[in-house]
């Protein structure tokens, strides 16, 4: 019995060390400092529109938001209405093309929300990240700020 339970721990002590040689032959962690977001097939939630701070009122369904696509495509939401369109994209150039939307009326302050989200989406002519931030720029002023959102 006691011969049996000596190969018992000897056997105990080979897979524990297989065990960490695994571990150690595993990929490295992320170091957390390459984004993990880029300009399109993100989720980006406005929370900030002409420098004032943008959150959701009591009446809002959904947040404002945008997603670009890599086929030259926006769709999101602007606090009233659904929003679908194109853009067009060189370097660090952006401009929003034939956005239109959805026509439902909501409230005053949800419709002037849609009125100025709206006017600055057509207003953009380029962009800039800021950690996982993006930010809408006119002539190089921000004009929105976006934050990326993981599903």
């Amino acid at each position: 019995m006691l011969h049996r339970l000596k190969y018992l721990s000897l056997a105990a002590a080979i897979a524990m060390a297989g065990g960490c040689a695994a571990t150690a032959d595993r990929a490295k962690p992320a170091t957390g400092l390459e984004p993990t977001y880029s300009l399109t097939n993100t989720y980006w939630k406005l929370t900030e529109l002409d420098g004032a701070p943008v959150t959701m009122a009591p009446q809002q369904e959904r947040e404002v938001r945008i997603t670009l696509t890599d086929d030259g495509k926006v769709h999101g939401f602007t606090g009233c209405n659904q929003v679908m369109g194109g853009y067009t994209l060189a370097g660090t150039a952006l401009r929003f093309t034939q956005l239109a939307g959805t026509r439902m009326a909501c409230p005053p302050p949800l419709m002037q929300l849609e009125s100025a989200v709206l006017a600055n989406l057509n207003s953009v002519t380029g962009y800039r990240f800021e950690g996982e931030y993006l930010i809408l720029l006119k002539d190089g002023a921000p004009v929105a700020r976006f934050e990326s959102v993981y599903l």
